[in-house]
């Protein structure tokens, strides 16, 4: 499993590196075209929006590789070294259901409105909820297996989850 989750996390991070760099790059053509040439390119921001939609879920499976989702570790490190590790298991265990629960509305969603389309790129509308359902849905197995598995999870924030 730990090869299978390194493998899958490491090509959504790659997904989500492209998206980043479209981020960087669209605007930047749309800027030259449309400053120096006259010529804005149509559906350059709906492009945009598509990459960090891309960006913001398809990272999601990342945080938990390195165990840097937003906590209270201040409150966490005065707690008894048993406890930390039980809280963490729960931790991992809610966000897995949680993500699960997010994945599977936005499937439903992306279901129910299979035929609309976006308005300018006429992207369909489930292409767009693809990323959020695929990093959710991915995430939420990660912390379920990482609740789950034998070994401790890490409560020191470090990069030692696998």
């Amino acid at each position: 499993m730990t090869k299978i989750w390194r493998s899958a996390e490491a090509g959504l991070r790659s997904l989500a590196l492209a998206a980043l760099a479209s981020l960087i790059l669209l605007p930047a053509l749309q800027v030259v075209m449309r400053d120096f040439f006259s010529a804005p390119i149509i559906g350059l921001e709906e492009a945009t929006r598509y990459g960090l939609i891309i960006l913001v879920f398809l990272a999601v499976p990342s945080l938990l590789l390195t165990n840097e989702q937003i906590r209270m570790y201040e409150f966490v490190a005065r707690l008894p070294r048993g406890l930390k590790y039980g809280l963490e298991r729960v931790t991992l265990a809610l966000s897995g259901v949680s993500f699960a629960v997010v994945a599977v509305a936005g499937m439903a969603s992306a279901l129910k409105n299979a035929s609309t389309r976006t308005p300018t790129l006429d992207i369909p509308f489930w292409l767009f909820a693809l990323p959020m359902v695929v990093g959710l849905g991915v995430a939420a197995v990660g912390y379920v297996w990482m609740a789950v598995r034998r070994s401790d999870p890490p409560i020191d924030g470090g990069n030692t989850m696998l």
